[in-house]
């Protein structure tokens, strides 16, 4: 008798299921949350949510959000008042051109020449238009030539050259000089209108591209405020140099020696830092490690000083003002994106930069000074 194979049961094991994917569903949750908050941001249309919304939030990815979204927001008015603008220029020269246009002339006139052989032909064609106003008192006149020339090689190729060159003139009858003195202040009238529109578009540009007007720009406005009172700047000349005068005569610090003592604390917080050489407010600070040395002197724990390089500059930026203002409180005076674009920054950003950051050092007690 054979013997009888006993079957073991087999043992199904069972993975422990998250119940009804709840893993899965956070993730889903999470990623739909970001895109909705993206696209919530590129559809605020008002300058001033977005505002408020940088000043409540403290997240630095939210903050580059809602920064790209401003950045953007302030591109897309630019464009429509672009657009708007000339589609008023637009309407207003074809109804100036329907005011002054009476009765047009057209004229086309077309002469062809041949070779003997007829392997090259050249074409002129001459147009011209005369449009005449109803009243008789102005007329344009507008010229365009229009030249061919094509010639057929042996090998049943062919070279065709076209050119076309285009003048007018206008002319108008004056009855007396008052008519023409009226011309003459008209056209100044305009031509003073044409340099007035053109100053007020590139202050508007001006305006439209310098930082937003949050509380980080009205801190950097007070703080630009305040080094012309500390520097003695008066709209008046002869005040101003009264002023320089009178305090060096009594031993008062001016702006100069206020920006020498402060290049001088950055150098003596940073010294002993590697890839770091303080020597002006400008090129020393361009790859952000100076930066850097200079929170990580303060805030040993905010980040690890040896693993940055010189070569990645964005996140050397990204560190070092997002350590700054989480430890510090010390706002974003500087942008990211400006400091990489820029091969040296401008001192004077980075000066007023470095001032809101030894404030909020003195706010806290961290570095002390006579007053203290």
């Amino acid at each position: 008798m054979e013997p009888e194979v006993v079957e073991q049961p087999q043992v199904l094991r069972l993975e422990p299921e998250l119940p009804n994917g709840t893993e899965k569903v956070q993730v889903r949750e999470v990623e739909r949350r970001s895109k909705l908050n993206v696209e919530e941001l590129s559809r605020i249309e008002d300058e001033d949510v977005l505002d408020k919304m940088l000043d409540q939030t403290t997240d630095f990815e939210e903050r580059r959000l809602i920064r790209n979204a401003m950045r953007e927001l302030r591109q897309r008015k630019r464009d429509q008042r672009e657009k708007e603008r000339d589609q008023r220029l637009q309407e207003a020269r074809s109804q100036a051109m329907a005011g002054r246009a009476g009765h047009t002339t057209e004229t086309t006139t077309t002469q062809s020449t041949q070779s003997a052989d007829g392997s090259a032909r050249s074409t002129v064609t001459k147009t011209e238009r005369l449009i005449q106003s109803s009243d008789g008192t102005k007329t344009s006149r507008t010229t365009t030539m229009e030249s061919s020339y094509v010639k057929r090689s042996d090998n049943g190729n062919s070279t065709f050259v076209q050119t076309k060159s285009s003048y007018s003139s206008s002319s108008k009858k004056t009855g007396s000089i008052f008519d023409r003195e009226d011309e003459s202040a008209s056209r100044q009238s305009s031509l003073a209108a044409l340099e007035r529109r053109q100053a007020e578009k590139k202050k508007e540009l001006m305006k439209a591209q310098s930082l937003p007007k949050t509380s980080t720009s009205q801190a950097r406005k007070a703080m630009m405020e305040k080094l012309q009172k500390e520097g003695g700047s008066s709209p008046n000349p002869a005040a101003s140099q009264t002023t320089v005068q009178r305090s060096s005569s009594f031993g008062v610090p001016n702006a100069n020696s206020i920006k020498q003592m402060l290049l001088d604390w950055c150098r003596a917080k940073t010294r002993g830092y590697e890839h770091v050489d303080i020597q002006n407010f400008s090129s020393s600070w361009s790859d952000g490690m100076a930066f850097c040395a200079l929170v990580h002197n303060f805030f040993p724990d905010a980040f690890d000083y040896s693993k940055l390089t010189p070569q990645n500059r964005r996140h050397n930026f990204e560190v070092a003002f997002s350590s700054a203002e989480k430890h510090a409180d010390c706002p974003q005076l500087l942008d990211v994106e400006d400091m990489v674009r820029m091969r040296e920054p401008d001192w004077k950003c980075v000066y007023t930069y470095i001032q809101e950051f030894y404030r909020c050092l003195v706010q806290k007690g961290l570095v002390k000074t006579k007053k203290s």
